[in-house]
């Protein structure tokens, strides 16, 4: 076990914070750490009818443009059910009848707290998108039967959506 001896931040951004200090561990060592600390984010499988809803964005930090579930990052003690059910509204204008938490994880635990809440969506209603200002989404519907074979083929490399998409098919009992 480690316990933190100092810490510091370094750099508080919008999104997140980096902390660096020294921790001891149980044989009495002092190590250095750093970490970035973030306030968690959900992540939604939409399920229309015999589809589930993706969307394509542009990701600068890949520099590339991807297929992803819907997301958002948590903000100050929002309830994760929440914001998922804002998420969907935002990015894919619909609302769900039926949102069921099928995992809760750390994203990479050997350097940030970030956790993800990933939810499926059923029963989905059609609203308007309400979209950010800096948010460039296209929504993309798949047949739920291409999914085991666009994760087979790697078309899906966002960690949170292969999570999501293989939940939904263990869901469906695939």
């Amino acid at each position: 076990m480690e316990v933190w001896i100092s810490k510091q931040k370094k750099f508080e951004g919008v999104i997140f914070s980096v902390v660096q200090g020294h921790a001891q561990l149980d044989d009495g060592s002092l190590v250095s750490r750093e970490m970035v600390e973030h306030h968690g984010g959900v992540a939604v499988v939409p399920v229309l009818g015999n589809d589930v809803v993706l969307i394509r964005q542009y990701r600068i930090a890949i520099g590339e443009t991807i297929l992803e579930i819907p997301a958002g990052r948590l903000e100050g003690d929002e309830m994760p059910e929440v914001r998922a059910r804002a998420e969907l509204e935002e990015e894919i204008g619909c609302r769900a009848g039926e949102l069921v938490l099928a995992h809760r994880y750390f994203s990479t635990a050997g350097f940030t707290n970030e956790r993800m809440f990933v939810y499926l969506a059923f029963d989905l209603e059609k609203t308007a998108r309400k979209l950010e200002f800096d948010e460039r989404i296209e929504v993309v519907t798949v047949p739920i039967g291409d999914v085991p074979g666009m994760l087979a083929e790697g078309e899906i490399e966002d960690a949170k959506t292969i999570i999501g998409l293989r939940a939904l098919l263990a869901h469906m009992g695939e």
